[in-house]
């Protein structure tokens, strides 16, 4: 590889790491901080959300995904 395409896939790379993804999972357990969320198929536990948000299981709620972190916004 040419060291310019070099650069290019590692910024790249980075871009795709810090692109943030709105999602949506199901609640299915809910904390005092922290849910957990049924996302694709697998209970993600510990999951935050806003203050303004109150949980409730069985909500459509609304994720920002960034990598490995979640935390839900609300619900739909």
């Amino acid at each position: 590889m040419k060291s310019a395409d070099i650069i290019l896939a590692t910024a790249q790379r980075a871009a795709m790491n810090s692109a943030v993804t709105l999602r949506f999972a199901e609640v299915t357990a809910v904390a005092a901080k922290h849910i957990t969320v049924d996302l694709d198929g697998i209970d993600v536990p510990n999951v935050p959300f806003l203050k303004s948000y109150t949980p409730t299981v069985g909500d459509r709620a609304w994720l920002l995904y960034q990598g490995t972190t979640l935390v839900a916004l609300g619900a739909n």
